[in-house]
């Protein structure tokens, strides 16, 4: 005769609640990869449409201050330059948003080679100097002898653009007058990047959303341009968890931002995994 057993019945019931949950917990998740894709998709397709009429804004501006079609007047000129400046921006915008995606989604393959330090330094002294002299900061740079013949295996490109970020963000929020560092090293554990800036700093309650993407920094009443829709750091984030290093933050309120970038030998690593094994050793025993 069977017996009820209420046990075994509470223990069978929980496994049907158990199955039924983790099939609704599968099917939320391929519903948010699905979303994910379909959000990813649509960025990559708005943001092709969009630069290409802006492309036009922008290439035709430049013209018309050439004066190819003709000469303008300093009014005209100003108007243009205008034009010019703000499609730059709404560009850049496009740009990093389309770029945030694709490296969230994954889609972004690294292109790793060794790199010299001292190239790194000059790529990004061609992409900032200008911007950093027209914005009246004073801006100090690793002596040459300090980064020869020094070496790191990375994303050339996407390495420089995580210093371009930096140093950006670093001269949207130091005041005219104010000073930018970079600081470049290499020791036994990887490569050592560094932007500080003496801003007004982020207080301490802030500083664990600083990388969300989206984020608006406070500015302390001394932002210089910080214009931009808060992907700078967030890009920067994804770009160094990519190459399996780390970024860590030192501000407080008055102090400035200091930006510790650490990127781990990877040459090494990759040379660990492909050592041989060694052969294993004779079996003496008879």
């Amino acid at each position: 005769m069977n017996t009820y057993d209420p046990v075994t019945f509470d223990v069978l019931q929980a496994n049907v609640d158990l199955l039924a949950e983790n099939e609704r917990l599968d099917l939320e998740r391929r519903r948010l990869l699905e979303l994910d894709q379909l959000k990813t998709e649509f960025l990559a397709r708005i943001s092709h449409d969009l630069r290409t009429p802006l492309n036009s804004i922008i290439g035709f501006s430049d013209l018309i201050t050439s004066e190819v079609g003709g000469r303008i007047n300093k009014k005209h000129a100003e108007f243009i330059a205008a034009i010019n400046r703000n499609g730059h921006a709404l560009l850049a915008m496009i740009n990093e948003l389309l770029d945030l995606s694709s490296l969230e989604s994954g889609h972004v393959q690294l292109r790793l080679d060794q790199v010299p330090l001292q190239v790194l330094l000059e790529d990004l002294q061609d992409a900032t100097v200008p911007v950093l002299e027209n914005a009246g900061i004073e801006t100090r740079w690793p002596q040459v002898n300090s980064v020869k013949d020094k070496t790191v295996l990375v994303d050339r490109r996407r390495i420089v653009q995580v210093l371009v970020n930096l140093v950006d963000n670093a001269r949207k929020f130091t005041p005219r007058g104010g000073v930018v560092s970079v600081e470049m090293d290499r020791d036994s554990h990887g490569v050592h990047l560094v932007v500080a800036d003496n801003g007004p700093g982020i207080p301490k309650s802030e500083q664990d959303r600083i990388f969300a993407p989206y984020y608006q920094r406070p500015s302390g009443g001394m932002a210089t341009n910080a214009h931009g829709v808060g992907l700078g750091l967030a890009i920067v984030k994804s770009i160094v968890d990519r190459h399996g290093g780390s970024i860590e933050l030192d501000s407080g309120i008055g102090k400035g931002c200091r930006f510790k970038v650490l990127l781990p030998d990877l040459s090494r690593a990759e040379q660990k995994t492909s050592d041989p094994v060694p052969a294993a050793a004779p079996d003496r025993r008879r």
